[in-house]
């Protein structure tokens, strides 16, 4: 009849009531679960790291590798090669491998103008020795490409291509390695330079001599212990036939001085003349013509008779 339903609610409804409180329940879990598995909690434990990734640049302070390119081989990037041929002269820049390319040159006209032949189509990053031979041709210790290996070149092209030929030239070659310039490549092995930053080997015959720290070196007959040619300021040196000449500072002299060590005697030092224009301070680098010693420093180039 019309009033027979009552207050409480029938066992349809408290069915439906029950429901919907399982599912609020439900529902909220799921949520709590979502939300903590994109939101852990950072008090417990500490948060996962963020994910990085190499693009070639360092975030922070690395630790230097046991033998660093930049460090080994950065102090001779300004170093510089000159050699004098009968039919050509020849100069280069040391380069850097990983920086500033080397930049090979021939002059036809005794040094009055020049070509660049530098080969880049064949990846050089740096060179370690230069010597003209053949009267118009040239041979050289470079360094090529990205990992910097030594390879031994030759050109019979007056510069125009040069090809590797390892087994002529780098097999006979003395140079200070592109690789740690602390470090001279002889035939007979590697030795180490009389200092950690060797520059402008100079070798004929027997005669090897270097600059370290201003000062010049020449290689004892030994071939394993260094004597010094005692000069001021040494910029360069120089091998005519048994002789070391040095590139230097002398009190007479407002450029570079020349003093020439007879036999590579460091007990027989003479004067070899002065070439006042030339900047002592500036990369240096000379050779013997059949006029004298040419000098090359800065952006100067002369020749100094005698």
């Amino acid at each position: 009849m019309a009033g027979g339903r009552s207050g409480t609610p029938a066992g349809a409804q408290w069915g439906a009531v029950a429901l919907v409180v399982v599912l609020a329940i439900v529902v909220g879990a799921v949520a709590y679960i979502a939300y903590d598995r994109a939101n852990p909690d950072g008090g417990a434990q500490s948060a996962a790291p963020v994910p990085t990734f190499s693009l070639g640049v360092e975030s922070a302070s690395p630790t230097p590798t046991e033998t660093s390119p930049d460090v080994a081989v950065a102090a001779r990037e300004d170093d510089r090669f000159l050699s004098i041929g009968s039919g050509a002269w020849w100069r280069s820049t040391a380069g850097i491998c990983g920086g500033d390319e080397p930049l090979v040159e021939r002059s036809d006209d005794g040094g009055q103008s020049w070509t660049d032949v530098t080969g880049r189509y064949r990846d050089i990053t740096a060179v370690a020795a230069l010597d003209a031979f053949a009267e118009t041709e040239a041979e050289m210790v470079v360094a090529v490409g990205e990992g910097c290996e030594t390879q031994g070149w030759r050109t019979f092209t007056q510069g125009a291509f040069w090809e590797p030929y390892d087994d002529l030239v780098l097999s006979a070659a003395r140079y200070i390695s592109p690789a740690d310039a602390g470090v001279v490549e002889l035939p007979s092995g590697a030795i180490d330079a009389p200092c950690a930053d060797a520059r402008g080997l100079r070798a004929a015959g027997d005669v090897v001599a270097l600059v370290c720290d201003a000062q010049a070196w020449v290689l004892d007959p030994d071939g394993v212990t260094w004597a010094t040619l005692e000069t001021d300021g040494a910029a360069a040196v120089a091998v005519d036939g048994a002789d070391v000449i040095v590139a230097g500072v002398a009190a007479d002299c407002a450029g570079i001085a020349l003093t020439r060590f007879a036999g590579a005697d460091p007990a027989q030092p003479a004067a070899a003349g002065c070439a006042d224009e030339a900047d002592v301070t500036a990369p240096t680098a000379i050779a013997v013509t059949g006029e004298g010693t040419a000098v090359w420093a800065g952006k100067t180039l002369t020749t100094i008779s005698g």
